[in-house]
């Protein structure tokens, strides 16, 4: 079954949001899924529903044994209850109905009177050829319809027509193990034996008479009024083994395919050894034919002699174990949302079969056991085991000289009842290890017990664009003859009818070569039958990926040869530190961003010049859009890291100085809290040294400062770093705010002079901070006392008595500096485990910024703490190691969050036990109202969600989740090349919904340069190193006109209107009509403000509104558009 088919079932369309006008739909979704939304039922519905109210003396009754059994049998068997309630539900949800069983059962019969019906011919195989007469006899038209060039074997022998001797079904439907909502059904036709001559099994003989007996069924079928669409599939996607698929006339939910299969016996199952030759003959189209093995073309052999032994065993192996066929449903279902089971060399349906009766004949599994125990074993055994080295068997009388045979052909060993037949024998090797990985992944999320691991494990599609690092697609233009010339003849022989197979692993083994440890997993994907289009995905070691030196062997060792031959030019001889000589890649880099850049040097130099390949490879595209084009430093810059890491080394030097003064109270603690700390700040500050401009700015003491009001260009924004300081305790603090500010003041100005006396640094004293000069970096500090928050919730009541109260200014004050250093502390450890966070974080508020959301809508401290609940929790997922991964694992995270029923736990170093997490979930859906739209909680704010209490609202949450799928849906589509969309076009906003456009004049927009798209006129601007000789004042700091007219709008029309922009550079503004304000108002004072009289209503004064717009940002605002 297709993954198209199953995904919208299983997968639905979690980013679909239920609203208050909506009712949502629960229909074919399971009811434990965390995506399912949840209907609010009242108080008085409830009772309603149930007239027979339980006595009072009725509810504490101690439990029946029933519940009793039934809690003990959950103790046992199952993780917990909840895990079992949605194991249940899920298994309702894929049942196949009723009315398409029926339907199946109704069609077999008039299939079967179909098949006796057939007539017979017998046809040489020479005359099976195209006839081009005007009047053709029905037998002519026959072979007409049924002709095929491409299939040929060694001799000429006359094919027999003739209704199968058999007829059967076979597979998950008949053992019941088949997940729905469609019904697949496998159907078996046993071909006579009159059909064959006994070696038939040699050059290609059985292939041709199994097309041609398939044919001749498909052909009579399309004659008859009981199919809808046939069509010729691969079965498991392998060219030697075509079937028919039938679509059901009546039904698009019931798929049939037909087999085609000697009677049992016919052949000997070990004429099929994986040290036998069957092709002798050039039938394939490949020369030089030789006595080696030809190992697929018998396992595709020995698949259809084995079929009804295997089929026999298996329902009687499993046919009375339900618990064993509900485990299949939920494992294949797991599959799917991994897109592990699609493709040439995949995980079938078929090896999870053979894996269970496996574990059924040894014993590790039996019916007393629940299906969690069934696929927790079967998930433990594939992560423990090595079929590569240690080959497995269901046959129990196999000789040991059998299976050593097997496992010198074949990457994978896992032999059949018959023990002729490797099951695994089209399995690639990479994606066997890329299903342990995922083994141990599931068990993991077993062990955990989390609320969210059923959702993870079976809910949660995970499409191949999200599980790697890196994609690579090897476009089909690109001439895989190349490496099909380089087989030797043992190969081609080896490889004949899937000369595919030989593609895949000799580009994955020239991959594994070059990325060497820098690759953990490097998986393929071969579209069915497709042998030219082929794609790649690799998961990076973030270890060694980033290195930049590959190191080969010593100078004169044997396989120093090998080694240059390999790298070419790239490799050079080098001398170490312990003086020995060796061979080595030295790639040159001085960021991080070129360090991820190693990786496409090493890709580009496999394909194009190793392999001669063309190839598309999707890694690295996001990261432009986090470095600043139009600005350039003295020093390499590549994204936010370099910058970042210059800045926390300037203050953590600085923050020694401080600590280091002579002050009435010592400064005990220097902490960050701005985004550079945790690499989460797009655009960093560089340092500069800052003169004054002839007629823009001059300077005034230890400042520089704006000439002029009528401005018609800015200084260049500089940002300040913001720092907060603590002091040692004292109990001599004045006990009233004005003192405390007055007092913080003094220290500000002392701390000032102390820096001036004794180190020469320039600072700058306000009445609540304090900017310091140093490095050429701005740090503002500002100092934290916690009695000065104590008295902002301070108040007395009326009858004299003094109360503690959280007011807006305490709260604030509390969360910018007491909560804020220890989050950003903890986000700055999380980049240091992670270092793809930061500049990952960094990309989603480019992309949020771009499409006009701004901190106003959505705090980038929100931002960055749903990116830290991300990779907190990538219990799905091997951990994102490159900037671009991580935003779309961001991007999938948020459309599919129900914000409304959700809390998000951000549960730093598990700060936050389970208890609290289920009280925040019962909180959230007990009392949703009193909550914020977005909950976040985190261990340093008592789980209040302080950050998300403002922002983002409810309209925000719902436009972000919209953008978030869509952008999804266009990166899937580049990477599957099924469009020619831009990366730089999807942080391009649509501008079509606003009511007004407010154009601003680039030149008083100091941060013009970050724009996405900037003006093409607009020149480079080369900053000078720093330089701590000449002397420099504190600039213009934290002054963007653009912010500041937004803040008067805001505050000034926020009640009419919603104000949008883009913070990195834009030079527009939207404006959207609140639409409570368009509504129209009976006259009143209270309501005349923004309104005009129109036939005695009060309705909103629009031209007014604009004109108001204009007038505030006189000069700055360049022209507006109604729309």
């Amino acid at each position: 079954m297709h993954l198209s088919d199953e995904e919208q079932n299983w997968g639905g369309d979690s980013s679909a949001e239920s609203t208050d006008s909506e009712k949502p739909s629960t229909k074919g979704k399971p009811r434990g899924s965390s995506n399912t939304p949840l209907k609010r039922v009242k108080y008085e519905d409830i009772t309603s529903e149930r007239p027979n109210k339980k006595p009072k003396n009725e509810l504490y009754k101690p439990p029946t044994v029933e519940e009793l059994n039934e809690l003990k049998e959950t103790q046992n068997l199952y993780n917990n209850n909840l895990f079992r309630l949605q194991i249940e539900e899920l298994v309702k949800e894929v049942k196949i109905k009723n009315k398409h069983q029926n339907a199946f059962a109704a069609w077999y019969q008039s299939f079967q009177s179909f098949l006796d019906e057939l007539p017979e011919y017998d046809i040489p195989l020479s005359e099976i050829r195209l006839k081009n007469k005007k009047k053709l006899t029905d037998e002519q038209k026959f072979v007409n319809e049924i002709v095929s060039e491409s299939i040929k074997c060694d001799q000429d022998f006359v094919m027999k027509f003739v209704k199968p001797e058999g007829v059967e079904t076979f597979g998950l439907h008949k053992m019941n193990a088949l997940a729905g909502p469609k019904l697949a059904v496998n159907i078996n036709l046993k071909i006579p034996k009159a059909c064959f001559n006994v070696k038939d099994y040699l050059n290609n003989r059985y292939f041709v008479k199994r097309y041609y007996f398939l044919a001749y069924v498909a052909y009579f079928l399309k004659t008859k009024d009981i199919c809808g669409e046939i069509q010729w599939i691969l079965h498991n996607n392998n060219r030697l083994l075509p079937i028919i698929q039938i679509k059901m006339k009546d039904s698009e939910k019931i798929l049939i395919k037909l087999f085609a299969t000697p009677t049992e016996n016919y052949f000997k199952a070990s004429r099929f050894l994986s040290d036998i030759n069957n092709v002798k003959v050039n039938v394939f189209n490949s020369e030089n034919i030789t006595e080696a093995p030809t190992l697929f073309y018998n396992s595709s052999l020995a698949h259809d002699v084995t079929l009804t032994i295997n089929n026999s065993f298996i329902e009687e192996s499993l046919s009375e174990l339900g618990n064993v066929q509900e485990a299949i449903k939920l494992i294949y279902i797991w599959l799917v949302q991994r897109e592990l089971n699609v493709g040439l060399g995949s995980f079938t349906e078929d090896l999870v079969v053979y894996f269970m009766v496996y574990l059924v004949s040894k014993k590790k599994i039996n019916k007393h056991m629940s299906s969690y125990q069934v696929i927790r074993n079967f998930w433990n055994f594939i992560d423990a085991t090595d079929l590569t080295a240690n080959p497995i068997s269901i046959c129990d009388d196999l000789k040991p000289e059998v299976l050593d045979n097997f496992r010198e052909n074949f990457d994978v060993v896992f032999l059949d009842k018959t023990g002729c037949y490797n099951i695994a024998s089209f399995l690639n090797l990479d994606v066997y290890k890329k299903i342990k990985s995922e083994c141990a992944i599931a068990f993991k999320l077993l062990d955990d017990g989390g609320i969210n691991s059923f959702h993870s494990l079976f809910i949660t599609k995970l499409p191949k664009e999200l599980q790697y690092d890196l994609i690579l697609n090897i476009k089909s233009e690109s001439n895989f003859e190349n490496i099909i010339d380089r087989m030797d003849d043992d190969e081609r022989t080896k490889f004949l009818g899937l000369p595919e197979l030989f593609v895949v692993k000799n580009i994955c083994n020239t991959l594994h070569r070059g990325l060497n440890k820098r690759a953990l997993l490097i998986v393929p994907f071969l579209d069915s039958g497709k042998s030219k289009t082929v794609s790649f995905g690799v998961n990076l070691d973030p270890s060694h990926a980033f290195n930049f030196l590959e190191m080969g062997p010593a100078v004169n060792d044997s396989k120093e040869k090998e080694f240059r031959e390999f790298w070419g030019d790239l490799s050079s001889d080098r001398r170490f530190k312990d003086g020995s000589v060796c061979v080595a890649v030295y790639f040159k880099t001085e960021t991080t961003k070129g360090k991820r850049e190693i990786i496409r040097i090493v890709v580009d130099w496999i394909c194009s010049r190793k392999l001669n390949l063309e190839y598309k490879l999707h890694y690295d595209d996001f990261d432009d859009l986090l470095v600043n084009k139009k600005v350039t430093a003295s020093y390499p810059m590549g994204t936010n890291e370099e910058c970042c890491l210059k800045v926390i080394a300037a203050s953590d030097d600085l923050g020694k100085k401080l600590r280091t003064l002579e002050m009435p109270l010592t400064i005990t603690s220097v902490q960050g809290i701005s985004d550079t700390f945790s690499f989460t700040e797009t655009f960093p500050p560089i340092a500069m040294n800052f003169k004054c401009g002839n007629k823009i700015t001059s300077a005034l003491h230890n400042n520089i400062i704006i000439n002029d009001k009528r401005l018609r260009v800015v200084p260049r924004y500089v940002k300040p770093v913001e720092c907060v300081l603590q002091l040692e305790h004292s109990s001599k603090w004045p006990k009233d705010l004005d003192g405390i500010r007055h007092m913080k003041t003094a220290f500000y100005l002392e701390i000032s002079k102390l820096l001036a006396k004794k180190h020469k640094i320039v600072s700058s004293v306000k009445p609540e901070v304090l900017d310091v000069l140093y490095g050429g970096y701005v740090f503002r500090y500002q100092l934290y006392l916690s009695r000065e928050i104590g008295l902002l919730k301070k108040e007395s009541t009326s009858n004299g008595a003094i109360v503690y109260k959280d007011t807006p200014e305490s709260r604030e004050m509390e969360k910018k500096l007491n909560i804020l250093p220890k989050l950003t502390g903890a986000l700055k450890g999380l980049q240091s485990q992670n270092p793809s966070f930061g500049p990952a974080t960094a990309l989603i508020k480019r992309w949020l910024r771009s499409h006009l959301i701004d901190n106003h809508h959505f705090p980038d401290v929100v931002i960055n703490l749903l990116n830290a609940s991300l990779y907190l929790n990538q219990s799905a997922f091997i951990a994102a190691c490159t900037p671009q991964i991580g935003f779309l694992r961001f991007l999938k995270f948020f459309a599919e969050l129900q914000y409304h029923i959700q809390p998000v736990v951000v549960n730093f170093n598990d700060g936050i036990s389970k208890e609290t997490i289920t009280e925040i979930d019962s909180k959230l859906l007990q009392n949703r109202e009193a909550c914020p739209h977005l909950f976040i909680a985190t261990p340093y704010d008592g789980c209040e969600s302080l950050f998300t209490k403002a922002a983002p609202s409810k309209e925000v949450l719902r436009r972000v989740k919209q953008l978030a799928s869509e952008t999804l849906s266009c990166v899937t589509s580049m990477v599957r090349e099924e469009n020619l969309v831009k990366v730089r076009d999807l942080f391009v906003p649509n501008l079509e919904g606003f009511n007004v456009i407010i154009h601003l004049r680039p030149l008083l927009n100091p941060v013009r340069h970050e724009q996405v798209i900037g003006d093409e006129l607009e020149g480079q601007v080369h900053l000078k190193a720093f330089n701590a000789e000449e002397s420099t004042k504190v600039p213009v700091t934290d002054f963007n006109p653009v912010q500041l007219y937004l803040r008067d709008l805001r505050n000034n029309y926020g009640e009419f209107a919603n104000f949008f922009h883009d913070t990195y550079g834009g030079n527009i503004i939207g404006v959207l009509w609140i639409p409570k304000a368009l509504e129209e108002m009976e006259f009143k004072v209270s309501h005349v403000n923004g309104r005009k009289l129109v036939d005695n209503k009060l309705v909103l004064n629009i031209d007014s509104l604009i004109e108001d717009f204009y007038i505030l940002g006189k000069g700055l605002v360049k022209s507006i558009d109604k729309r």
